[in-house]
């Protein structure tokens, strides 16, 4: 992509809320469509994908969902991203976008309730503690949503920097398990429980 074209991109994902990424259904997935994905998500985006000329494409059983899961080897926060197989030539689907990026701002906007949000902390809890850090037994004991637009849960504990990565990834999953978040980043915000 050559410099004002990345220039424009990073432009327009900075004022939008929901982006569309537009696949050629017979090209695939390029590099550069990742990274403009990436780009997206790491913002904060919510992200559709959008996979035109699917009148064009030779298909066989579940040529669809052999699309879906080629892009998701490549980027694997694409399975939270949903896809949608269009023709703007045929019309094939191209009314359910709207309907889609009305969808995925709702999951961008929803508000979990605190009670929810920490019954699933919970669940998650007693199905696996997190693992102990030198010594030091870690203790998560509140979660909250604390924003939208991208959704955030803030998960307190007495030690968050002791996290590992794997483990604050099975909260993510969990979460997401739970609440959808369709199309949108979700972020885990791992903080100190403040002393009494």
């Amino acid at each position: 992509m050559d410099f004002y074209s990345t220039l424009r991109t990073r432009r327009a994902i900075e004022r939008s809320d929901v982006c569309i990424l537009l696949l050629d259904a017979v090209e695939g997935l390029h590099n550069q469509d990742l990274k403009i994905a990436t780009l997206a998500w790491e913002a904060g985006r919510s992200l559709i994908i959008v996979v035109n000329k699917w009148d064009l494409k030779e298909k066989e059983n579940n040529t669809a969902a052999k699309f879906e899961k080629d892009a998701r080897e490549k980027a694997p926060f694409l399975q939270w991203v949903p896809f949608l197989f269009a023709s703007a030539l045929t019309g094939q689907r191209v009314q359910k976008i709207l309907e889609l990026l009305r969808d995925v701002e709702a999951e961008r906007n929803k508000r979990v309730a605190t009670h929810d949000v920490n019954e699933t902390l919970q669940a998650l809890l007693a199905r696996r503690q997190p693992p102990q850090a030198a010594g030091r037994e870690v203790k998560l004991s509140y979660a909250t949503q604390i924003e939208t637009a991208p959704p955030t849960i803030a998960v307190l504990g007495n030690a968050p920097d002791l996290v590992v990565d794997h483990y604050a990834k099975y909260l993510h999953n969990g979460f997401r398990d739970a609440y959808g978040f369709m199309g949108s980043p979700l972020r885990i915000a791992l903080r100190r429980k403040s002393g009494r």
